[in-house]
């Protein structure tokens, strides 16, 4: 997620103040002595050093979303208070402030990051991203320039509160292909029994009912199915044409059209 703002926030600074990518970088590394050495190009140095969840902005309870069909509810993304240190680096002072200075009108006219700057798998998450600059009462970095082992320089205070999606950063498996539930009486240990399912997928029929000798099932809307089945049952699907397939002793049934000899 943190790269992803980070991404945001230099598409929404080159957008908006406006800092041509030609004439001016943006970096977000420690600004220590040794980097300042190496800068040979005006820069604009935007450091986090400091994470906090939002408490002020932090909501009980559970949302309604749909995504690519799917409808769920789930709980409410966490806000997070993303605090930077903004610098500008030129060689002349003059130039240096009044780089910071467009910085600093762009960031005051503005309190949230338009959605048209949202970067990569953060361009879908919402609320969207807010920011503040220079904040009356908000609390100092004394101490983060003689951490750094860097020179004191003017630097801008910039808050970003943004949200937190998990699957943001979630990369999802591979589909089920099948799974076994061994079930046991307590009471009666020596009577156990075996459940098993299968996956697969029905190309084409979204929807559509899936029949073995064991119980019935749907294709969601990409026509995946997972249905209840052993080793050797026939699994049939109904739509537009019909397809079936026996239940394989690993992995997900294979679907075709029926051979000319059955029914």
């Amino acid at each position: 997620m943190l790269h992803l703002l980070d991404e945001t926030l230099e598409a929404f600074l080159r957008a908006e103040v406006p800092l041509p990518a030609r004439q001016v970088d943006v970096s977000f590394e420690a600004p220590d002595s040794d980097w300042g050495a190496a800068v040979t190009k005006p820069t604009v140095n935007l450091f986090l050093w400091d994470l906090r969840l939002n408490t002020d902005e932090r909501e009980a309870g559970m949302e309604f979303v749909e995504e690519e069909g799917v409808r769920q509810w789930r709980p409410l993304k966490p806000r997070v208070d993303c605090r930077y240190l903004v610098t500008a680096w030129t060689t002349e002072i003059q130039d240096e402030h009044r780089l910071l200075g467009a910085v600093l009108t762009a960031l005051l006219g503005l309190d949230e990051i338009a959605a048209e700057h949202l970067q990569g798998a953060y361009a879908g998450v919402r609320p969207l991203p807010t920011v503040s600059a220079a904040q009356q009462g908000v609390d100092g970095t004394p101490d983060l320039w003689q951490a750094l082992g860097g020179k004191l320089k003017p630097g801008l205070d910039l808050k970003v509160t943004a949200t937190v999606d998990a699957k943001v950063a979630q990369e999802a498996g591979p589909p089920v292909e099948r799974y076994e539930i061994d079930v046991t009486d307590r009471d009666r240990p020596e009577r156990s029994d075996r459940l098993s399912s299968v996956g697969g997928v029905a190309d084409g029929a979204p929807g559509a009912a899936v029949v073995s000798p064991r119980g019935r099932s749907t294709t969601d809307p990409e026509g995946r199915f997972l249905i209840r089945a052993e080793e050797g049952d026939e699994i049939s699907v109904e739509a537009e044409r019909a397809l079936r397939g026996k239940a394989p002793a690993k992995g997900a049934v294979k679907l075709g059209p029926p051979s000319k000899g059955r029914g």
